[in-house]
Order: structure tokens, then sequence, then C-alpha cells
């Protein structure tokens, strides 16, 4: 994996990576111990977000607990990459029965991360293939212990060959943001950052099927305009002509640019707008379902059930039920 490099250049505010080299949609997850387990977790829903984002299944995963089930990550394949998730309080220091696993895995992965105390891993297997990494303060000692080559990243995050950091479970997350940038764009990582609360504090959360068809857009104006009045008018439906008019564009335009670009009619992408929001407001408040049709622009409840059915596969009511229980009624 350490043949192929990729180039770590970055902005103060930790832009993600440059290269789409050694990078796979495939993620195999190593944790320390069931302590860290939730680390890892984390990060997948790091991955399940940027599914949810692109509209596709572009990330997979698996996740082996690190005590007694090391055996499962022989299975770790060219096209993976393989993320071992350490934390901050113990050095990750494999018996020598598990570093042969952890050796073939590492050489294998197209591109390994290592977080937290998982940095000893490959130190303890002798294929530590880059120089640059990011380190937990106090980790650094025992690193330079192990190999005096270690130039240690000055960020929270580092990305060197075929090998990213991070000095934490938390500076995890922020680097599977930048990962996911790297493989599909810098629009992607920034609307993933907002979209998990990394970025901008203070403003709400931008609506993932806005974001999706926002990208999908490829930056053209009246495209963007369009979406924008749309998400401003969620509740107020307007026509695909009033829509037009307010762009001065013809109906025709806007239609053509719709499919051309976001594969869908105007009016379906305002409807999977609003229906984002009535699935935000199922799960985020106790509105009754009837206001909820209304804030979404739908005329009736069972009209929106129907809509909402064939979009999630799931009605309403148990979308609301899983997030609040049975103690709100539907």
């Amino acid at each position: 994996m350490y043949l192929d490099a990729l180039t770590s250049e970055r902005s103060n505010a930790g832009a993600a990576l440059h290269s789409r080299r050694s990078l796979s949609g495939d993620f195999l997850f190593v944790s320390q111990g069931p302590a860290m387990a939730f680390a890892a977790e984390a990060c997948i829903d790091v991955l399940r977000s940027a599914n949810r984002l692109l509209g596709r299944e572009s990330y997979t995963w698996d996740h082996v607990c690190g005590v007694g089930g090391l055996a499962g990550i022989e299975g770790c394949g060219p096209d993976q990459t393989l993320v071992l998730v350490g934390g901050i309080e113990l050095a990750w220091r494999p018996v020598q029965e598990d570093i042969v696993a952890l050796r073939r895995a590492i050489r294998n992965a197209a591109r390994v991360c290592l977080v937290g105390s998982a940095v000893f891993v490959p130190l303890a297997a002798g294929v530590l293939g880059a120089r640059q990494l990011a380190v937990h303060p106090d980790f650094r000692p025992g690193v330079q212990e192990t190999s005096r080559r270690i130039e240690f990243s000055d960020q929270t995050t580092c990305h060197h060959k075929a090998l990213s950091s991070a000095i934490s479970p938390a500076a995890a997350v922020q680097m599977m943001v930048e990962l996911v940038g790297a493989r599909d764009g810098e629009f992607t990582r920034t609307s993933l950052a907002r979209y998990l609360g990394l970025s901008e504090p203070g403003r709400e959360a931008p609506a993932s099927e806005h974001l999706r068809y926002h990208r999908l857009a490829q930056g053209d104006a009246t495209l963007n305009g369009a979406l924008q009045i749309m998400l401003e008018h969620l509740e107020d439906t307007l026509s695909v002509g009033q829509i037009a008019d307010l762009l001065g564009v013809s109906a025709r335009k806007l239609e053509r640019g719709f499919g051309d670009l976001l594969r869908q009619t105007p009016l379906n992408v305002y409807r999977d707008l609003r229906l984002d929001r009535a699935r935000r407001l199922l799960t985020q408040t106790a509105m009754p379902m009837n206001e909820v049709s209304v804030a979404c622009g739908f005329s009736n409840v069972s009209l929106m059930k129907k809509w909402f059915v064939q979009k999630y596969g799931e009605a309403p009511e148990a979308v609301r039920q899983q997030a609040f229980g049975a103690l709100q009624p539907a």
C-alpha cells in the first residue's frame, strides 16, 4: 500500500486531501477493545451520513472488536481502508499472536488509518511506511522511543502517503470527513461537516436532500436558485411556472435543467425537499401529523403519508415511534 503516495496538502482549516489515490469506499474498522467500540461507531456514522447526503451507498463497512476477534481482519483486502481505532489512555500493544494478522492486514490494505493509541500497532508489527503522523501528546515519547524517524504533525489529523492518522477518537471523526471529501469532493466535505455539526456553529444543519441536489447541480446558478426558492417555500408551495418567473427563465428551460443534471422533474425534487422536512419534523418535534403535513405543503395527511411511504419505505407513524417511542402520539 505504501507505494501509492497521497499528498496531504491541507489548509489551516484542515481541508481535505487533494488526491484520490489509495482511497477506498470499503472500510474495515478494528477497535482496540470493547471500550473503543463507540469510537469506531462514531466513524461509521460519518460514512452513514455521507451515504445519505450522496444519495447512494458509496461507503460500506465492517467492524471487528480487537479483543478475541482479530482473526476477522485477515480478510482485509487491497481494495479496503483499514481503520485501527485506539484510545488516548492506554497504548495499544498487540500481543504476539495478533501481530501476524495485523501485519498482513496493514500490508494488504489500500489505506491505513490510525486513531489514538493505534499508532503503536504498525510500529510493533514493523510495517510503518509513513514518517508524518498525528500523534497524541501523551504518546509521543513512546513513539519516539520506538522510532526516531517519525515527524509529528502539528494538526489533529494527518494524511501522508497511504496512511492517515488522528490523535484521538474525537479527531477521528474529522479524519473520516476529510477522507470522504478527498474521494467525493470539497463540496461533499463541507456539506458533511455542516451536516454533522463540525463547522459553522450556531447555524441550523442544512437539509440533507437540499445538499444532495445542490451537489448534483454542479454550481448551476439557475438550479441552485430554484432549489433555494423551493426551500424557502416548503409550506406555501409554488408551481414550476412561478419558480421560473422568480428566476427570470422559462418553465421549459427550468425543467430541462433539472432533467439534465438532477435527473428529476422540478416537482419531484420539490416533493423530496418537502418530505425531507416532514421527516425532520416527525423525528425532532411533537407536532401533530396534520400540522406536519400543512407545514410541508401537503394538502392533507393522506397525501403526505402516500409519498412518505413511497420515498422512505415506512409510514410516518413508524418514524415518529422510532424517534420518540410509545410516549408520543402519532
